[in-house]
């Protein structure tokens, strides 16, 4: 990552500002067995053959983002879904019913951004995780987390601050650093708003363990006295 390489103290104020460094931006490719010309977007690359799309993926030597269309999506994503070059993948659904069946891609599939019913929606959402990748900032992945909890959008606001999260553990030196802490609080705090009580103590759990090394007198303090806001 090109995130401020050479940071090695642990004060949050040191790494308040966002890398000013764009990495190139992803590929987009877009499979749908179904689609038609009058839909397709200039800033794509279309397929409508699932074994062109999975070799094309297969063979790129840049990062990916993929859009699958829900009633084919099982059709690349199994093949895909593993392989490094596969940033971010994005499901446009025709239906509520098929964004209801589709629900599972979800929990099976780690890389599955959202399902997305509005297509506008969907570019709009593609448009921003492109920024955000150039930028490879984990404040900037926060700060559109925090717009989005306010928003209630809880798994967009997930996919955020786990993405600031792989940033700021391959850039700082120490793992104990207080911006590692903080996305693990945050991510407790949504699992717990989301109802998922053993998830959410996991990560406050190892954010306190941070915490506790920042602060040697937080160590013997209840998790929840110290992280739920």
């Amino acid at each position: 990552m090109n995130e401020n390489k050479s940071i090695t103290a642990i004060n949050p104020a040191n790494q308040s500002k966002p890398v000013n460094i764009k990495r190139e931006a992803p590929i987009l490719i877009w499979y749908d067995k179904n689609n038609e010309e009058k839909n397709r977007e200039v800033i794509f690359t279309y397929f409508n053959n699932a074994q062109q799309c999975i070799e094309t993926i297969g063979q790129s030597t840049k990062p990916i983002f993929l859009i699958l269309n829900s009633s084919s999506a099982t059709d690349v994503l199994s093949h895909t879904h593993s392989l490094t070059q596969v940033d971010s993948i994005f499901i446009h659904c025709q239906s509520s019913r098929e964004q209801q069946r589709c629900q599972y891609l979800l929990q099976h599939y780690a890389k599955v951004f959202d399902l997305f019913l509005d297509r506008k929606q969907l570019l709009n959402i593609v448009h921003e995780n492109v920024t955000l990748y150039q930028l490879q900032s984990g404040n900037e992945y926060l700060r559109v987390a925090e717009r989005c909890k306010q928003t209630n959008e809880l798994n967009h606001a997930l996919k955020y601050i786990h993405k600031a999260l792989d940033i700021y553990r391959k850039t700082f030196s120490s793992q104990n650093h207080p911006l590692i802490a903080r996305c693990l609080n945050n991510l407790g705090g949504i699992y717990d708003a989301q109802g998922d009580v053993n998830r959410s103590f996991e990560y406050y759990e190892q954010a306190i363990k941070i915490y506790a090394h920042l602060s040697p007198s937080l160590a013997n303090q209840p998790v929840s006295n110290i992280l739920k806001k």
